[in-house]
């Protein structure tokens, strides 16, 4: 039921209120919590950590979920750059980056996390600990199995972290229960070996994150809203599947959870950090499942990109809430120009997966290809009006020309661009024709529409050399002219039936009932081969 206060013109169901327990949220829209490298490597938050979450919340969603706070260390660590909130000389700093989000509109909500047997021996400098001994790492560690009294005693430690939480003036805390870390652990049969009480069963399974949610509540307060990040389907045989998954969610519910944020368990990555050919929303009928079961509310993340998509989600009543991680990423805004109806400016993430590539594999500050301001805030988010306009003329029409026209014309610069193409986009267009890489047009879509609004001369299908700087006099020239193939000096190179991949993606050369090479087997090479098969 909508009341007068939570009417929209756009999207009605996004943006009506919701309640977490007694917690009153303004819309539907969810941070999820994704990993930023961020925080200091002895645990505490920084400037920039409380920059991204303050530009996050000002962006408009109604619940900002703080990333993967260690909650016992050192043996939970779970990144070398991670908060800590296993001690109480943390609150300090998380009441700050609390403080933050509450003062750009957006309730406060941490997520208490423990690695268990995936922890990495390297950053810990301890043995990884699990219900079993069983290998969970790619190193092939074999964790050691924890005792009844340090089950316990973890149980009170995730209570203690939420009383801190509370303290931090947190609005709520969110237990993360999925993705193969600890409680999921406990919870999954591929992984908890266990023949006492707290293995076996089901409800042997289920004992530790039971008495997590109790010891919760019971340090924090029966009122401190408590959300379980749950891993309901691990599409493995012998692993928790969703049929049991919606059980697990119904059970902590019962048990005290005031929402179930729902996820996988232990996956592969790609599962869960999806790449460009899924498709959106692909994992929402999970949520309807656990939905049917439980009378809390429900929460659904995975490639959730749009706000149409979003708000069919909630009119179906497939969930309660949309949680939207590398959505907001890549546009911060997406929100208040989904409250506007101003879709076509939202970046639309595409799912490269450059911020799972900084984080998880590199070691470094989150980072995105569509939006150079993440992690660097403050020093980039803003864009300043220039005291003196001038005239610019960009050369080059692909993702470098748009964004470096897009900013100019932001400063208030009257902006020329030329493409020597027929259409903008440069080597996106090549690329988007790839199987599965079809979102990669969304960029394009995004600049076209922006560079239109901002006033932007655009000239395609124009090569710019002397004569048309001469003739336009700009102020400045930013060349943004793209790469050219190098093509080795082989022989027979050539020869009439040698063609580059370029050309084939671009649609110059044909190819039907032809047996064809691709010489070369990185990336376009595969992608070239991988193109022209879906052709035949």
């Amino acid at each position: 039921m909508l009341l007068q206060g939570d009417m929209h013109l756009h999207y009605p169901k996004l943006f009506s209120h919701g309640f977490i327990g007694n917690l009153k949220v303004k819309n539907r829209v969810v941070f999820a919590p994704i990993s930023t490298n961020l925080a200091s490597v002895t645990g505490e938050v920084t400037e920039r950590l409380i920059e991204h979450y303050h530009r996050i919340a000002q962006g408009g969603a109604g619940l900002i979920i703080v990333e993967n706070a260690c909650v016992h260390f050192p043996e939970g660590r779970h990144g070398a750059t991670q908060p800590r909130i296993d001690s109480d000389e943390f609150i300090p700093g998380l009441y700050h980056l609390a403080q933050a989000i509450h003062q750009a509109g957006a309730k406060a909500c941490i997520e208490l996390t423990h690695p268990g047997g995936v922890a990495d021996p390297k950053i810990t400098k301890a043995k990884p600990i699990a219900p079993s001994s069983v290998p969970m790492r790619a190193d092939g560690t074999v964790p050691r199995e924890l005792t009844k009294d340090e089950i316990e005693e973890l149980a009170c430690i995730f209570g203690e972290a939420a009383l801190r939480a509370r303290k931090a003036l947190f609005d709520m805390v969110e237990i993360q229960a999925g993705h193969g870390l600890l409680i999921n652990q406990f919870l999954s049969p591929l992984t908890n070996k266990r023949k006492d009480e707290y293995g076996g069963s089901l409800d042997g399974r289920l004992r530790f994150p039971k008495m997590v949610i109790e010891k919760v509540k019971e340090y924090a307060g029966e009122d401190f809203p408590v959300s379980v990040r749950l891993g309901v389907e691990e599409f493995t045989e012998g692993g928790i599947r969703i049929s049991e998954g919606k059980i697990m969610a119904k059970r902590l519910s019962e048990a005290g959870a005031d929402a179930i944020h729902v996820t996988l368990g232990k996956t592969g990555r790609e599962k869960r950090l999806e790449p460009m050919p899924y498709p959106q929303g692909w994992r929402t009928y999970l949520a309807e499942e656990v939905r049917r079961e439980v009378d809390v509310p429900v929460i659904t993340v995975g490639v959730i990109r749009e706000p149409w998509f979003a708000e069919k989600i909630l009119e179906e009543e497939k969930a309660d809430y949309v949680a939207l991680g590398r959505a907001l990423i890549a546009d911060p805004e997406w929100p208040l120009k989904a409250m506007r109806g101003e879709e076509k400016s939202i970046r639309r993430c595409v799912s490269c997966n450059e911020c799972v590539m900084a984080r998880h594999y590199e070691g470094l500050p989150i980072r995105c290809s569509l939006n150079p301001t993440v992690g660097l805030d403050r020093m980039l988010s803003k864009v300043e009006k220039s005291k003196i306009r001038r005239r610019i003329m960009v050369i080059g029409g692909g993702p470098a020309g748009m964004e470096a026209a897009r900013i100019c014309a932001l400063r208030g610069h009257e902006v020329h661009l030329y493409e020597r193409e027929a259409e903008l986009g440069g080597a996106l267009n090549m690329a988007s024709r790839i199987p599965g890489k079809e979102k990669l047009k969304w960029i394009v879509e995004y600049y076209v529409y922006e560079l239109s609004r901002l006033g932007v001369h655009v000239r395609l299908g124009r090569p710019a050399g002397k004569r048309e700087a001469e003739e336009l006099k700009p102020d400045v020239i930013i060349l943004a002219a793209g790469a050219e193939p190098v093509i080795p000096d082989i022989p027979g190179v050539k020869n009439s039936n040698v063609v580059s991949a370029q050309d084939v993606l671009k649609g110059k050369v044909v190819m039907k009932n032809r047996r064809v090479v691709v010489i070369g087997g990185g990336l376009i090479g595969l992608e070239t081969a991988w193109y022209l098969a879906s052709k035949e």
